[in-house]
């Protein structure tokens, strides 16, 4: 929810050449309108932790201080003939996006099939590894998909414990015109919500100028703290036009198109190994051992970055520098269901200004999208890593204290 008339692009530029300071003139119209409503206890919630997730390591990738985005192309690069890696980290145009994690899978699939391979192993079933199977299986490749959880999507997380469903990771379509989600979601027979970033209940808990606001504010965009953000990160990137997106029956429904077409899907099966070289790979886990032509790695660089996997031989030099000079970054969430709606019932979200460190400054309003007096608050970096240390019941009172200043 950045401010009107600034892009993200634009707002990072200016914020990391004033030493992660905006300056000036990004403060929006104070508009507060009240319910008569008191903030009430949920009745059910849902709390995120993305950093504490060993099948993630965080929520998405960014460029950390001492990295370009030559380290992406260098993550990207295929290792011998035989193993390549895939994900949202590695697309140059769309890093930290689903859209540039599922087009970086079609990339490393059709480099498995412009190497004549007969049989590949894909590890991960999120969207990269997904489209990844899926385009093999076009090009009529044996594909066996390996994925460590119960379920497909990875960082795309549909839940309905809450009886509707409630995107915990990957919530939006950022831009629908051009992008292969949208695509997707024909495919589903999905509606989409177009989603009015500036359409949200403003609050003001001091004299805030907009100058921190708009910081915090791109610090929930990266997931990151701005001073641990390169420079490089304010020219990266590329964005799709037609607006953005939020999907009411859940983000999951646009993957499952593509697991449809994949027959040798093993959930459940984490791999600890890949033994590599000119004869082949060589993927193997708790469950057995598989050898193939080649493998796609699509795993989040979090899980790179922990070394869950061991390589053999060792990734290449200039693989693990990389590896290791991006950035995990984190943007949780808390999902709280209420009785009743104590907001404003038709706006886009709640933005709250002069919370502590932007804790629980944004909020999206679910009513509109699923027709559920629900709301989805964000925290992003190390505001995030601190109340990930709390219990849900701590982090929905931190919650609830921030929407009672708001709207007393």
């Amino acid at each position: 929810m950045t401010a009107p008339s600034w892009t993200r692009r634009q707002m990072l530029r200016t914020a990391l050449a004033a030493g992660g300071v905006l300056l000036g003139g990004c403060a929006e119209e104070v508009v507060e309108p009240r319910t008569g409503r008191p903030v009430t206890q949920p009745t059910a919630a849902r709390v995120t932790r993305w950093a504490a997730d060993p099948l993630a390591g965080g929520s998405y990738s960014f460029l950390a201080v001492g990295s370009t985005p030559e380290d992406r192309e260098i993550l990207r690069t295929p290792i011998g003939d035989t193993l390549v890696i895939a994900g949202e980290a590695v697309h140059e145009d769309y890093p930290a996006t689903v859209h540039g994690a599922l087009l970086s899978g079609v990339d490393a699939a059709e480099l498995a099939y412009e190497a004549d391979a007969g049989r590949v192993v894909v590890i991960g079933a999120g969207a990269a590894g997904l489209a990844a199977a899926a385009t093999l299986v076009e090009e009529d490749i044996d594909v066996v998909v390996l994925e460590a959880r119960d379920r497909i999507g990875g960082r795309v997380w549909t839940d309905h414990s809450l009886g509707f469903p409630v995107d915990l990771g990957a919530s939006w379509i950022h831009g629908t015109r051009g992008n292969p989600l949208t695509d997707l979601a024909e495919d589903a027979a999905v509606d989409l919500h177009e989603f009015d970033y500036d359409g949200a209940d403003r609050h003001e808990l001091d004299t805030d100028d907009g100058t921190a606001e708009a910081a915090a504010s791109l610090e929930r965009d990266l997931g990151a703290d701005l001073d641990d953000v390169s420079p490089d990160a304010a020219g990266e990137g590329d964005a799709l036009g037609g607006g953005d997106a939020l999907v009411p029956a859940g983000y999951l429904t646009l993957l499952e198109v593509l697991e449809e077409a994949i027959d040798d899907l093993r959930l459940g099966a984490p791999v600890t190994d890949v033994v590599h070289g000119p004869d082949g790979v060589v993927v193997a886990g708790p469950w057995g051992r598989i050898e193939a032509d080649g493998v796609i790695v699509t795993v989040p660089l979090g899980v790179l970055k922990a070394g869950s996997i061991t390589f053999d031989p060792p990734l290449p030099a200039a693989t693990r520098g990389a590896i290791d000079r991006l950035g995990m970054g984190v943007l949780d969430k808390a999902v709280l269901v209420f009785d009743e709606p104590f907001w404003p019932e038709d706006v886009a979200g709640i933005r709250i200004v002069g919370t502590t460190d932007g804790e629980w400054a944004e909020w999206v309003n679910l009513l509109p999208v699923n027709g559920r007096p629900a709301l989805m608050g964000f925290n992003a970096g190390s505001t995030a890593r601190r109340l990930a240390t709390l219990d849900d019941g701590a982090v929905v009172a931190s919650a609830l204290d921030t929407l009672r200043a708001a709207y007393g």
